[in-house]
């Protein structure tokens, strides 16, 4: 678990495919899933509602800066959504992605990669 100034933290739990990543606010009792880590694949899987999780404004999906700036177990995010699956590599979303409108403290701070900037990695 990783705590940062503003009280939020970073909580990584064992499963059977390597560790789930949780991120819990400290304004909310639940945790939040930000991806499944699959050790053996260097992946981290991230699913995605497509109505609820897309940033409308910038046609864009979010991705949790501080779990890709320390990632150690993972080289590619493996993003689905209800159309589409994307296998992104971190580096591309670290260079490319942009920081948008929403709180820029600790834990919560994004990075927004468009659909059309995922185009090139789509799978399906």
């Amino acid at each position: 678990m990783r705590k940062d100034n503003e009280g939020n933290k970073i909580i990584t739990e064992p499963n059977d495919f390597g560790m789930c990543v949780y991120l819990q606010l400290k304004s909310e009792d639940k945790k939040r899933v930000i991806g499944v880590i699959n050790e053996a694949n260097r992946t981290m899987d991230i699913f995605r509602d497509r109505e609820k999780h897309l940033f409308r404004k910038g046609n864009a999906y979010g991705f949790n800066n501080y779990v890709l700036e320390n990632a150690t177990k993972f080289d590619t995010i493996i993003l689905k959504d209800s159309i589409s699956r994307w296998e992104v590599p971190v580096k591309f979303i670290l260079e490319n992605g942009r920081f948008l409108l929403f709180k820029q403290q600790g834990f919560e701070i994004q990075k927004f990669v468009s659909l059309e900037q995922l185009e090139q990695f789509k799978t399906i």
